[in-house]
């Protein structure tokens, strides 16, 4: 559906107070995809009258939760000598846009589902000539006719994982909430410990002037069979492409994003089928869905029997790097977990084989790997695997969206608009039916239909 958005006011926020000014040093983890990943939050209140004052008051909590999540109001900057993305914490500030529709949220239909029209409730970013004008973190919030609001945020990859970024916004809105903000953790922006680990003589990685020798990375390793679409020297590759990756293609045959919605009861009776029938010790939401929308996708795809195909997910390596980076640290700590195999081995086996080997790549990212694989991402060499035989699957299954409440109300809904890597999949709770489950993906529009046949009639009983 279609409805106006209508732009009140376009402000640039800085911290309430003078922040450290420093030059944050990004490790390989950060600077593989610096592109921007927007979101879009909804909240069925009836403030009315109240809103502008809501408003005002979750922009000066904005403000305020910026003097120690200084990296977002800063801007990148590229190193001349290494060529590397880096992070300047200099108060530049973020964007911030307040806007009003006269439709109400009522009218959008099932608002986690991507729609064209979701572009409007987030900031557009103009192409940059130069990396370092534009902000790395935009919002926009949008009141609605019916009293309710959207919260549109977009933020660079570079400076949070998914971890960093769901605390920087609950951070945000427990301020804007009027809770104590003793309570709040005091986030570690440093990546010092990463890099450390990296460059001690007492780390023997082996060395690699190029991203395809790590041959001791199974999450690269499992590449060498996937035709790569485009390869760099360097971090200046995202001066232009920054942009471009957080574009959809909606022209004819291009990307389109799809949302599935899976009942609870159907995950649990495939969780207790994959153990009764693989004798597995347990079996998570997780293995579950990320099993079945592997082999929806492969097979939506029609690719040959024989093509290499893999499978990679982000695990969070907070606890398991040594010593743990802790709970506070906001840089990315996801390190790729990677299966691979044949189209014809994932499509012929049974879904308790294939959780078996998501369960067991899981195993593998141990402190020693987790070291070796951001060591790799240091190498000279950029690459970006074809999506085709490559499926990534991310999830948010538990980040407690509860918290997100900026005093206006629990959250309705969120809905994911453009991502770094479009044909990801998101796995995420359904907050408009509670227990329930949503995978939203992107897919080229010839192969839509058989990609929802074949989510649909997939058969494990």
């Amino acid at each position: 559906m279609e409805f106006n958005v209508f732009v009140k006011e376009i402000v640039c926020l800085r911290p309430s107070e003078q922040s450290k000014r420093q030059t944050i040093e990004l490790s390989g983890l950060d600077r593989i995809s610096p592109a921007i990943l927007y979101v879009v939050l909804f909240y069925k209140s009836s403030l009315n009258s109240e809103a502008e004052y809501a408003i005002e008051r979750a922009k000066r909590a904005l403000q305020k939760v910026l003097v120690s999540w200084n990296l977002a109001a800063g801007r990148f900057r590229i190193n001349e000598a290494t060529g590397k993305l880096q992070i300047e914490c200099n108060d530049e500030g973020i964007t911030m846009i307040t806007a009003a529709s006269d439709s109400r949220l009522e009218e959008l239909g099932t608002l986690h589902e991507y729609k064209t029209s979701y572009e409007k409730l987030v900031p557009q970013l103009s192409e940059p000539d130069d990396i370092s004008k534009n902000p790395l973190f935009v919002v926009q919030i949008t009141r609605f006719a019916c009293g309710g609001l959207s919260v549109g945020v977009g933020g660079s990859h570079a400076l949070f994982d998914g971890v960093g970024a769901f605390n920087f916004l609950a951070s945000w809105a427990h301020i804007s909430s009027g809770k104590d903000e003793s309570d709040l953790i005091v986030p570690n922006h440093s990546r010092d410990m990463i890099l450390s680990a990296i460059y001690s003589p007492d780390h023997s990685c082996p060395e690699a002037a190029s991203i395809y020798e790590q041959h001791h990375i199974t999450a690269i390793q499992d590449l060498y069979g996937i035709p790569m679409q485009i390869t760099a020297s360097d971090d200046r590759c995202w001066e232009s492409a920054l942009v471009k990756f957080s574009r959809v293609d909606h022209s004819q045959g291009g990307l389109e994003l799809i949302t599935f919605s899976v009942d609870k009861e159907i995950v649990e009776t495939w969780k207790g089928q994959a153990i009764e029938r693989g004798k597995l010790f347990k079996c998570s939401t997780f293995d579950v869905l990320s099993s079945h929308i592997w082999k929806a996708r492969v097979k939506a795809l029609l690719l040959p029997p024989d093509t290499n195909i893999c499978l990679q997910y982000p695990v969070d390596s907070r606890d398991r790097f040594q010593p743990p980076l802790g709970k506070n640290f906001t840089g990315n700590a996801f390190v790729l977990a990677s299966v691979s195999c044949l189209v014809r081995d994932l499509l012929e086996e049974p879904l308790h084989s294939t959780i078996r080997k998501i369960q067991a790549a899981k195993d593998v990212i141990m402190d020693e790997y987790i070291k070796l694989y951001a060591k790799a991402l240091e190498s000279s060499n950029k690459f970006f695997p074809s999506m085709r035989e490559l499926t990534i699957v991310t999830d948010w299954l538990k980040f407690p969206f509860s918290a997100l409440d900026f005093g206006w109300g629990k959250l309705s809904s969120a809905a994911l608009l453009a991502t770094p890597v479009q044909e990801t999949a998101f796995l995420m709770m359904n907050l408009e039916e509670s227990g329930g489950f949503i995978i939203r993906i992107g897919i080229g529009g010839q192969y839509v239909h058989n990609l929802i046949s074949n989510f649909n009639n997939f058969n494990y009983y």
